[in-house]
């Protein structure tokens, strides 16, 4: 069982608050264990006092020294557990915090490289292992800790020799907790992965439901899971069973030394050597040994399983931005002249670059719109204006200024994107509109509602704008979760507007309400356009024309079409497939 010494000094920063809740936990730890060792010495007056020597005043004091034991033990069991609890909650509730504020800060790239699911599971599962370990696991096991030494103190002190011997059996009853410790360890992380794998798939099976039923793959699906749940069954399993088999053999094992005890013990007491209640006593104490060490037996197994918990959580929190923030840069208020991309190379994997010498300027309160074939790097440019990634090489100027060097908050403020896959938050309609903004006037959602074309659509709804729209906001048709957007980004009054052609995917009547809706957000804005039909871009200054992530033309509909092969052939094509 090894921790690696750094997190467990980050572990104990966690604690470090709660100081004085533990060192009563300590305290309560010891006074339990005293007491649980005590309730095996007084078996030793109760036999040869009362039962033997028939002490008439023992008969009167034992039994209230017998009440007081166990009245005191119970009550500083529960100040030991309260205690542990509200610190382990305590820590749970502000590492859970830290690891959400951190992972939400981080860069996209961050969320490219880890599955949703396996974030899922480190917030949670980890943070929930971590928590059962503090609380529960830990401290019974020092608890039990002082039991042990406490009830050794009994045992020798009623007889040394019998006390020596039980001494170098009970050593050999501890080897199986250093067999299957490793083993639970290795478990444990397979535990967790199995977990996210299972989650992983079904986040996606419920997310793509219409598309498992409409290609009819419901039993393929099923299938798949059945698969994870047995590999997630059988390391269950092989966890029970190394679990489960520690102390039955620490329990045979144990029996062989405590048989030879009852012989030795006996020939003892035959001499004279130990009384009758001596040797009770002594075997109670013997007795009650068994449980905590078999409690320090099942907390190695979990602490083992925690410790690669601990290791992951720490592991993300360990992540680094791989983005330059500024905290004291300029505080970007809007643009004023214009938005120029000076030489603009980028690339995911340091290898094959997406974007490549990017050079154009738009001026400001202008559209511009960029066409090109799926997978020519359009996205790509439009997700480096709210900085979602930063240019590998070359610079986007605002007003002279690299955007690297504005406060991020104070940018993005500013920027707003409406794109064909909607995001919308299962939530009230009401908060999907004015997400983002500290207490927002209804009458200002309203409005801009109305200005989306949602408003009437809107009020027909269970609850008009109070109606919850559920996960992934179903409820809605396609044409109707656009103008929510909409309406959501004129709430924001953004500068800067990043329209990722909206209206591609939706039927004629939607994509009118739409297009009335989005030429209401475009006023006296900054638009970059990325137009997936040409048609949408005819309304813009200028067009910009990516292919493979360059640009291989600029200008109107009408010069690209008289000069730009690659455009004649897009619209060409476009034109037969109209």
């Amino acid at each position: 069982m090894k921790i690696n010494k750094e997190y467990l000094k980050r572990l104990l920063l966690y604690l470090k608050p709660y100081w004085k809740r533990i060192i009563l936990s300590f305290v309560a730890m010891i006074i339990v264990g005293a007491l649980t060792s005590l309730t095996a010495y007084l078996i030793k007056p109760v036999l040869d006092k009362i039962f033997i020597a028939k002490d008439k005043k023992m008969l009167i004091l034992l039994p209230f020294a017998v009440m007081a034991t166990y009245f005191f033990k119970g009550l500083f069991t529960y100040i030991q557990s309260y205690q542990t609890a509200y610190v382990a909650e305590n820590v749970l509730f502000n590492i859970r915090n830290q690891i959400f504020k951190h992972i939400i800060n981080l860069p996209i790239d961050f969320f490219e490289k880890f599955h949703t699911s396996e974030l899922l599971s480190r917030v949670l599962n980890d943070t929930e292992r971590l928590q059962d370990a503090i609380a529960k696991v830990m401290p019974e096991a020092i608890r039990e800790f002082f039991t042990i030494i406490f009830l050794f103190i009994v045992i020798y002190t009623i007889d040394f020799k019998l006390a020596l011997i039980s001494t170098i059996v009970f050593p050999i009853a501890l080897y199986p907790i250093i067999k299957f410790g490793k083993d639970m360890k290795k478990l444990g992380k397979k535990r967790q992965i199995s977990i996210a794998n299972i989650t992983t798939l079904i986040q996606e099976s419920f997310s793509n439901i219409r598309l498992i039923k409409g290609f009819i793959t419901e039993d393929k699906e099923t299938g798949k899971f059945l698969k994870k749940s047995h590999e997630f069954l059988n390391i269950n399993l092989k966890s029970f069973r190394i679990s489960e088999i520690t102390s039955p053999l620490m329990e045979f094992i144990g029996s062989l030394g405590i048989a030879f005890l009852i012989w030795f013990g006996g020939l003892l007491v035959f001499r004279g050597t130990i009384s009758v209640g001596g040797f009770f006593s002594f075997m109670a104490g013997l007795f009650m040994l068994y449980r905590p060490f078999k409690t320090i037996a099942k907390a190695s197994n979990s602490i083992n399983s925690s410790v690669g918990a601990i290791e992951r959580v720490f592991y993300i929190l360990d992540t680094k931005s791989t983005q330059e923030i500024k905290s004291n840069g300029y505080t970007f208020d809007g643009i004023k002249d214009s938005i120029i991309f000076d030489n603009v190379s980028f690339t995911y994997d340091g290898t094959k670059y997406a974007l490549k010498d990017i050079n154009f300027e738009v001026p400001a309160q202008t559209i511009v719109a960029f066409v090109g074939e799926s997978g020519g790097g359009k996205t790509t440019l439009m997700d480096l204006i709210p900085r979602f990634y930063d240019p590998t090489k070359g610079r986007i100027l605002i007003d002279g200024i690299d955007i690297r060097d504005f406060e991020l908050k104070s940018l993005r403020k500013k920027i707003a994107s409406v794109s064909q896959n909607v995001l919308l938050f299962a939530d009230t309609v009401f908060n999907n509109i004015a997400y983002g903004l500290e207490n927002p006037d209804r009458e200002k959602v309203i409005g801009a509602a109305k200005l989306a074309y949602a408003h009437d659509f809107i009020m027909k709804l269970p609850e008009g704008y109070d109606t919850n729209l559920g996960e992934q906001a179903i409820i809605l048709s396609g044409g109707e979760r656009q103008r929510i957007a909409i309406a959501r980004a004129i709430m924001k009054n953004p500068d800067i507007l990043i329209l990722d052609e909206a209206t591609s995917a939706l039927d004629a009547e939607a994509e009118n309400f739409v297009q009335k809706a989005i030429a209401n957000l475009i006023k006296n804005r900054t638009v970059f356009l990325v137009a997936h039909r040409l048609s949408t871009a005819l309304s813009a200054s200028k067009i910009v024309v990516i292919k493979q992530g360059q640009i291989v033309g600029i200008g109107t509909h009408k010069e690209l079409l008289e000069s730009n092969n690659y455009y004649q052939g897009l619209v060409e094509i476009q034109f037969e497939n109209a």
